[in-house]
């Protein structure tokens, strides 16, 4: 394929799996697996105790599949708690009414929230702890969606826990946790996360980007920024980058020149799937096309600005 224009969009968050392992594995009488590239499809769940390790979407993906091929109970662990949101209270989000910038009414958001604290509550799950710091979910984290965490916990079948594995116990019954405790389970899956993904510089050659997204002429790079504690329409971050943040005028000068460019609208905006990134990224895409449809500006552009001066890959 031969062109002019290059553009990679492609996810930066999974990369290669984060490989854990404990010591005293070999005592263990049941199944260890990672919960990703099929790994689970040869276990036997029915009537087992099974540990999922991780608070993500993967873990609860995979509390899913124990529960639903008639697994006896299922503990999510976590060094965190995760968020994981029954799948009505998520449908309902879709179907509220919305104002040009995709914002829903806050009293009917205040109801929501009461009513999905009450679904923590009536299944004796612990509400994640992040919500005590005014944060909707943990850090570098999404909100899992899961009726199943619910409805098992309602029923006795899930616990959510936040521990540490320290080793396997000798009596190949289960895990012992580093505050003491003990978990017996015959099962344990590790849902433990990705490193980046780094193949983009790889592919181009292009370690460096530009803070405008150019990895060079006519070569871009659009990825999913880090997912701190202020999306999903916190009003928090828990980057607790506020001092680099611009300050108003400086948001209305930048948006003065975007008008004079003749720019499409670009006011951040929410969206109706959650996550407040993506009005960040539309805005990135605009420009990015802009510039291509104006090669002689983001020529003179690159060459004022000289050598890209953030990391491709941590720059995001």
């Amino acid at each position: 394929v031969h062109t002019k224009v290059v553009s990679f969009n492609v996810n930066r968050r999974i990369g290669r799996r984060r490989n854990v392992d404990w010591p005293g594995v070999e005592h263990f009488r049941g199944d260890e697996v990672y919960g990703y590239a099929n790994e689970v499809l040869d276990l036997k769940f029915w009537g087992k105790k099974v540990v999922v390790v991780g608070a993500g979407a993967f873990a609860f993906e995979n509390l899913r599949t124990a529960l639903e091929h008639g697994a006896r109970h299922c503990t999510i662990l976590g060094r965190r708690s995760g968020t994981t949101c029954p799948k009505w209270i998520d449908m309902i989000a879709f179907l509220r009414p919305l104002d040009q910038y995709f914002n829903t009414n806050k009293s009917g958001n205040i109801i929501s929230f009461d009513a999905w604290k009450k679904c923590y509550k009536d299944a004796c799950l612990k509400t994640p702890e992040c919500w005590e710091e005014g944060l909707l979910k943990p850090h570098n984290h999404t909100v899992s969606v899961s009726d199943l965490a619910f409805i098992g916990g309602f029923h006795g079948l899930v616990d959510l826990r936040v521990g540490e594995i320290q080793e396997f116990r000798r009596d190949g019954q289960g895990v012992l946790l580093k505050d003491g405790s003990k978990l017996d389970c015959d099962i344990v899956i590790k849902a433990t996360g990705f490193h980046l993904n780094d193949e983009v510089p790889k592919i181009t050659g292009h370690r460096q980007i530009h803070s405008f997204n150019l990895l060079d002429l006519n070569l871009n790079y659009g990825a999913e920024p880090l997912l701190d504690g202020g999306q999903f329409g916190s009003q928090k971050s828990k980057a607790g980058a506020e001092d680099n943040m611009p300050d108003q005028q400086a948001i209305m000068q930048g948006m003065a020149v975007m008008s004079k460019l003749q720019l499409p609208d670009l006011t951040l905006r929410n969206n109706p799937f959650g996550s407040s990134y993506v009005g960040g990224m539309l805005s990135a895409a605009y420009n990015f096309a802009w510039l291509v449809e104006h090669e002689d500006y983001q020529r003179n552009l690159m060459e004022a600005v000289g050598t890209a001066p953030c990391e491709a890959v941590q720059f995001w």
